[in-house]
C-alpha cells in the first residue's frame, strides 16, 4: 500500500521546482522559462525546464525585473554566485550590429628620380567612420590602425610595422568621426642596382566593440583583416612581420630608410 503522505511528498517536490523556475525576459521580447543554476560577473547559467539543459546568457540582455530577481537569488546563494559556468560563459556578448562605414582617403607624395637614386614617399591615411544606424549611437568602441611598409631589400617580402594606433570610437547616430594617421616618410632606392630601403604598403583598421567583438575590419590590400589576433599581439612599432602578420624578432628594422 502507498503511504499516505508520499503524494503530499511529492506535490511539496514539484512546488520546490516550479518556486525556482522563472519566465525569464530579453530585451529583444523573448521568452525563456529557466532556473538559475549560477552567477559568474555578466554571465548567468540557467537550466532550461523544458529539457533540462544549462544556457549561459548574459544579464545585459534581460529586463530589469530579471536582473533584481538575479540579485535576490545572488544574495540568497552566495555560494553558487562565484561557481565556475560553462566554457562558452567565456566567449564574448554576441555583438550589436551597426551600420558602419569606413571610407578612407590617402595623402600620398612620391618624389625623386625616375631612373634610379633615392625617392622620398611621404604617406599618411584619414578615416571617416559613419554611423549610418537612424536612432542608435555607437557608444563604448574601441578602434585600431595599423600602417604598414614592406621591405624592399627583402627577398621574402617582409612587412614593416609602421605605426599602431588605438583611439577611442563614439559615433551618434547618423554622424561621423575622422582619424588620421600621422605622416610617415620613407625612403627607397630604385635603378639597376639593387633594391634598398623601404616601400609603402598599406592600413588596417579594426573597430571592436567593449566586449572585443568586430564591428568593422578592413585592410588594403584586401584579405588582411583575418590576422586580427597577430595584430593585437604587436606591443611596439616599429617592427618586423611576415606575410601572416607573424613577429621576426631576428629581423632588423630597416630604421635609416624611415623617418616619423
Amino acid at each position: 500500500m502507498r503511504p499516505p503522505f508520499l503524494p503530499l511528498l511529492i506535490f511539496l517536490v514539484c512546488a520546490q521546482a516550479a518556486l525556482q523556475a522563472r519566465v525569464f525576459v530579453s530585451l529583444v521580447g523573448t521568452l525563456l522559462e529557466a532556473e538559475i543554476t549560477a552567477v559568474s560577473g555578466d554571465n548567468v547559467t540557467l537550466k532550461r525546464v523544458n529539457d533540462g539543459q544549462p544556457l549561459v546568457v548574459s544579464r545585459k540582455t534581460l529586463c530589469k525585473e530579471d536582473l533584481a530577481y538575479i540579485s535576490r537569488w545572488m544574495a540568497e546563494n552566495p555560494d553558487k554566485a562565484s561557481m565556475a559556468v560553462p566554457a562558452s560563459a567565456d566567449a564574448p556578448a554576441p555583438a550589436q550590429k551597426y551600420s558602419l562605414v569606413c571610407e578612407v582617403q590617402s595623402s600620398k607624395s612620391n618624389r625623386g628620380p625616375p631612373d634610379g637614386g633615392p625617392r622620398n614617399v611621404e604617406i599618411s591615411y584619414t578615416f571617416h567612420l559613419h554611423n549610418r544606424e537612424v536612432k542608435r549611437d555607437l557608444e563604448g568602441a574601441r578602434g585600431m590602425i595599423l600602417t604598414l611598409g614592406k621591405d624592399a631589400t627583402s627577398n621574402g617580402g617582409d612587412l614593416v610595422v609602421l605605426q599602431k594606433v588605438h583611439f577611442d570610437v563614439a559615433i551618434r547616430a547618423q554622424s561621423k568621426i575622422v582619424q588620421s594617421t600621422e605622416k610617415v616618410l620613407l625612403t627607397y632606392y630604385q635603378g639597376l642596382g639593387p633594391r634598398m630601403g623601404v616601400l609603402a604598403h598599406g592600413y588596417l583598421i579594426f573597430i571592436l566593440d567593449a566586449a572585443g567583438n568586430v564591428l568593422l575590419s578592413q585592410s588594403n590590400p584586401v584579405g588582411s583583416t583575418k590576422y586580427l589576433k597577430e595584430v593585437q599581439a604587436i606591443t611596439e612599432v616599429p617592427c618586423m612581420i611576415d606575410r601572416d602578420f607573424k613577429l621576426q624578432p631576428n629581423s632588423s628594422v630597416p630604421a635609416g630608410y624611415i623617418q616619423f
